[in-house]
């Protein structure tokens, strides 16, 4: 594989490194407060993958890209739909991007794993990856 048929998947690991970093909330008008703290777990356990493939873009297999991409496209379509009011798709729309997150971390969990067991990795690269499991991927419990 050439070293220019990897830029597209460099260039897109990181693209959706940088959108998932926002946090996926649902819509303002959300009634049931389970909805939001739902959605950033995929959320956060997905930013966790993609700061360990940062390391290594082109560890990222082409099915990982795709997914990436099926979940920028659906990131797209929700923002979409949280602009017109009471719309019936939204809650539709948020299922979709919450499965489209899980879905992403199924699919680039591969990658992760085998750049993590990577004999003699860089001190970044080594703690993102004690990361993985570290890091609550929910909010923290109230004391």
């Amino acid at each position: 594989m050439s070293k220019f048929s990897l830029f597209p998947h460099a260039a897109m690991v990181l693209l959706a490194s940088a959108l998932t970093a926002v946090p996926f909330y649902a819509h303002a008008e959300d009634e049931d407060n389970n909805s939001s703290v739902r959605s950033t777990v995929p959320n956060a356990q997905l930013q966790k993958e993609l700061a360990v493939l940062q390391y290594k873009p082109e560890a990222a297999s082409p099915a990982c890209i795709d997914s990436l991409k099926e979940l920028h496209k659906t990131q797209a379509q929700l923002q979409e739909e949280q602009t017109r009011t009471n719309d019936q798709d939204l809650a539709i729309a948020q299922d979709v991007l919450e499965s489209d997150f899980e879905n992403s971390i199924e699919i680039c969990s591969p990658d992760v794993r085998q750049l993590c067991e990577t004999p003699n990795p860089e001190k970044a690269l080594a703690q993102a990856c004690e990361r993985l499991g570290s890091i609550p991927d929910g909010p923290a419990p109230a004391p």
